[in-house]
């Protein structure tokens, strides 16, 4: 049945009901029950290099006699039973099977300090590992500044850490930078990784996208209000229908376009061709796509063409995810004043279902467009109408939604209430080992995006299971979920090697340390920015376009032309104007998120590029004599000023060695070289 069933029988032969069999495909009738040595069945499976299967273990000589003995008494078939594919049938999975809180394991009070110790204890136990022993204060509040607010401590903030001996000085310092406004930009980007946000529309016309950052605003605001997580999830689904007076409900289905826009299929391409149908449709898979891996970790867009080929995902269930968002489309759309700030009323791009008609772009005015299944993904070959619903591999839950046939609304209000259910397993497993990813460079589930059989397994599934449960029944708390991780012993500890412990687990999945993670592209910006002292707090607004642009027909974005002390590019680059097709090539060669692609997790590379980039791009060769500029003026002295130049730049002084290198340095090339090499020490490209 993997090969052949429609709607994609492979060589055209259908071997789910008798009249398929007998039928054939394109090399004929599968079966000849008056000369049964004649069957292109029985051929294709026997002989020393049968053709079939394709793939996995040759039939055995039981079986293949067995098949012969059936085609000797005339195959007998009945007429009413079709064959489907049962290669799950009766398989439990672990991310679809019900959540159920674990007991948390016993563990040595000496070193455990929550919960999650527990869990990753017992695994050291199993595996033969201990852990490493706590890190110093220096690299705790560094690593813990990047982790929640992407910026590095000033020194003064470095020192009042480390002179401070209550017992209580780590959960206040994570109890302060949780409260500060740059946590919610620090995390609103690694959501905005998710959904592929950009402020261009990308394809092969990558106009730009004037008011798509009023949805990033939302993302930090919500992030910082720590709203419930099933809040955040339904606003940005069905926010508009679920709360139409409110900003945040329409502004919050920004979600729903934050992905490209195909300008030319949409506005230049006739109604009345196919390929208007095929813009449609691959429109629609980008938004199924987008909220199915985001929400819950499920590949759903691979049974577009095919049922899905791994997991228990039929076409029908990918068409009735699509029929969800029939409906919308991608536009400009109105929001209202907020009372409660002197806001003013405001545009953003979002979800849209009346808007002006620009060319053949025409609004649906909320009646949602007919859907159907589509054999091998065409749309030259419709078959039966889907109905809007969800997946049925979550048994607890309804795979069909009741909803009224002729209003979009409803639909994505009913998504939005499948996906944030408690019965729902994928929901809360999928955001807990999201937020794990950022905080140890690797989740418990290493393909955030992927909780099937071709994903990884969980290295921890029952710590996994206890944070999802601890989540969906606490409250649903962002912040709550950051401070029991942080506040571990385990997410404490130091990243020094250890050559025993490494030869039993050399990629540390079962985290007996702390990972050394390289700085992604924007913290590196910004760190830069605040080590010269010019970094521009300002929060929210129009983005910074960091280019010389033109558009006469279709838009030039020239990053050569850019002058690095423009004021405004001194924002924090979460305010960065984000092309697609065009991407900032300093930021590009420090593995920045593609915004064409639903980025899971980002690549992190060591290459020559990277350092060749820190010591010669523009931006960076202006905030080192900034930097220069900045310690020059601190102290007189030259001693004074490296030490003070480390200090900004790392959290620590130099020593000995360090400081005498570097004032010879400066001496040959001066100071502004000198902390130009300061930017490119590995302890300022790395959190710790």
């Amino acid at each position: 049945m993997s090969c052949h069933q429609p709607p994609e029988a492979k060589g055209g032969l259908d071997l789910t009901t008798a009249v398929g069999l007998r039928t054939g495909g394109d090399s004929g009738p599968a079966v000849a029950t008056d000369d049964v040595a004649a069957s292109l069945l029985l051929e294709y499976i026997s002989g020393d290099e049968p053709l079939m299967p394709k793939q996995g273990e040759r039939l055995s000589a039981a079986e293949i006699a067995a098949i012969r003995d059936w085609l000797q008494h005339g195959a007998p078939w009945p007429d009413n039973v079709r064959l489907s594919d049962q290669r799950f049938a009766g398989t439990a999975w672990w991310s679809t099977s019900p959540l159920v809180r674990p007991s948390v394991p016993e563990a040595d009070p000496a070193w455990a300090r929550t919960p999650i110790d527990a869990f990753v204890a017992a695994k050291h136990r199993e595996q033969g590992l201990r852990p490493a022993s706590e890190a110093d204060r220096r690299t705790l509040i560094r690593r813990l500044s990047f982790d929640l607010l992407g910026l590095p401590p000033a020194p003064e903030e470095v020192v009042a850490f480390v002179s401070d001996t209550a017992p209580d000085a780590y959960e206040r310092l994570v109890d302060r930078l949780l409260a500060s406004p740059h946590y919610g930009e620090r995390w609103a980007r690694h959501w905005l990784d998710v959904v592929h946000y950009g402020d261009t529309h990308g394809y092969d016309k990558d106009k730009t996208r004037p008011h798509a950052w009023p949805y990033r605003d939302y993302v930090i605001r919500a992030i910082n209000d720590d709203k419930p997580y099933s809040q955040f999830a339904r606003e940005q689904l069905a926010g508009d229908v679920l709360y139409p007076e409110s900003r945040d409900g329409i502004i919050a289905t920004g979600f729903i376009a934050a992905g490209p826009f195909d300008f030319v299929g949409q506005i230049e391409v006739s109604e009345d061709i196919i390929d208007k149908k095929i813009t449609r449709n691959l429109d629609r898979d980008d938004m199924v796509a987008t909220a199915m891996n985001t929400f819950v970790s499920t590949t759903v867009q691979c049974a577009r063409c095919h049922n899905h080929k791994f997991d228990p995902i039929p076409q029908s269930d990918y068409y009735a995810l699509q029929a969800v968002f029939a409906g919308v489309d991608r536009a400009n759309r109105p929001f209202p004043a907020d009372p409660t700030t002197g806001s003013p009323e405001g545009v953003v791009y979002a979800a849209a279902t009346d808007f002006a008609p620009e060319g053949n772009f025409k609004p649906t005015k909320g009646v949602p467009r007919p859907i159907h299944v589509l054999a091998r993904g065409s749309e030259a070959t419709p078959q039966e109408e889907a109905l809007p619903g969800a997946l049925s591999c979550i048994a607890e839950l309804p795979a069909r939604f009741d909803v009224h046939a002729e209003i979009e609304g409803p639909r994505r209000v009913a998504l939005a209430e499948w996906i944030t259910d408690a019965r729902n397993p994928l929901t809360w497993r999928s955001i807990v080992n999201r937020v794990w990813l950022y905080h140890f460079g690797r989740g418990l589930v290493d393909t955030p995006n992927d909780f099937g059989r071709m994903g990884a397994r969980p290295t921890h599934p029952e710590l996994l299971d206890w944070l999802a449960a601890e989540f969906r029944d606490g409250g649903q708390s962002l912040k709550t979920l950051h401070r029991l991780i942080v506040t571990s012993a385990v997410y404490r500890q130091a990243s020094t090697h250890n050559d025993q412990f490494a030869a039993i687990d050399a990629g540390n999945q079962y985290l007996w340390k702390m990972n050394r993670r390289r700085l992604e592209a924007e913290a590196v910006y910004d760190a830069a920015l605040a080590a010269a002292g010019k970094l521009d707090t300002t929060m929210y607004g129009p983005g910074f376009q960091a280019f010389a642009f033109r558009d006469d027909h279709s838009p030039e974005y020239k990053y050569h032309e850019h002058d690095p002390d423009e004021p405004k590019c001194h924002r924090r680059s979460i305010y960065r104007f984000i092309v697609r097709s065009v991407p900032d090539p300093f930021m590009e060669t420090l593995d920045c998120a593609d915004p064409s692609l639903i980025v899971e997790k980002r690549n992190e590379t060591l290459t020559p590029l990277q350092v060749l980039a820190q010591l010669n791009n523009k931006f960076m060769v202006r905030m080192a004599e900034h930097f220069a500029a900045r310690v020059e003026a601190r102290a007189p002295d030259m001693r004074e000023r490296v030490s003070y130049a480390f200090e900004l730049a790392i959290g620590r002084a130099p020593d000995a060695v360090e400081l005498d290198e570097f004032l010879a340095y400066t001496d040959r090339h001066g100071l502004a070289n000198a902390c130009r090499a300061i930017l490119n020490l590995n302890e300022f490209m790395f959190v710790d």
